[in-house]
């Protein structure tokens, strides 16, 4: 009898999201959220999205939520909620009241329509390409009409496959995230900013390219 191949999703869930966690630590808990480039989009959004009982955001691949702990801090924001398939993750928010769940993007335990933000945080370039699809789907069912989606994340104008570094087996996959929504006529692409992974600046290396995109979910009238 053969092996399954265990899929990225797995490996994560199972070992490989605690042992990311483990080598980021550090890094994240000293981590400035006040100038992060979500943060800043958020706040961009916020000034022009008049919602009376304040903004809800879902974040993907939250981590320890040291973003969600901003934003519960913002004053338009009311509801601040994540899911991160690592459990010690997952322990290291709630240890600081912040709403996180164990799980992966392809299955989100949340209600249609609940938010009116959702973002991707840097984890869609570790997702299994089978999965693209329910990802979208899954984020857009959760998220309100003319609600926003935020994706920082590996960029590429064409996709890139490589070998992860830390797992044999495991792969990252750079591309264009834009992609998994806006070829639907409802979505349109508010922003697309390139940057360099190292530091945040412009870069010619496409190697290094990063990019935070804003889409803008726009309701369907007749």
């Amino acid at each position: 009898m053969h092996n399954r191949i265990k899929n990225q999703k797995t490996i994560f869930l199972e070992s490989e999201g605690d042992a990311w966690f483990g080598r980021n630590a550090e890094k994240l808990s000293a981590r400035n959220f006040s100038r992060d480039p979500v943060i800043q989009k958020i706040v961009e959004i916020s000034e022009i999205s008049v919602v009376p009982t304040g903004l809800s955001v879902l974040e993907i691949g939250a981590g320890a939520g040291g973003r969600l702990e901003w934003l519960q801090s913002h004053e338009e924001v009311q509801c601040a909620q994540g899911i991160e398939p690592s459990k010690l993750a997952v322990d290291a928010a709630r240890a600081q009241g912040l709403s996180v769940v164990q799980g992966t993007a392809d299955s989100l335990p949340f209600n249609e329509k609940s938010f009116d933000i959702v973002i991707f945080g840097f984890c869609l370039y570790l997702c299994d390409r089978d999965d693209l699809f329910r990802i979208a789907s899954e984020a857009d069912r959760v998220l309100k009409a003319s609600g926003w989606i935020i994706i920082h994340d590996f960029y590429a104008s064409s996709p890139k496959m490589r070998p992860y570094h830390h797992k044999t087996g495991v792969h990252s996959f750079k591309m264009d995230y834009r992609r998994l929504f806006d070829w639907n006529p409802a979505y349109t692409c508010y922003s697309h900013d390139l940057s360099s992974h190292a530091d945040g600046k412009y870069t010619d290396d496409n190697e290094e390219w990063v990019a935070v995109s804003v889409l803008r979910k726009l309701a369907w009238h007749g």
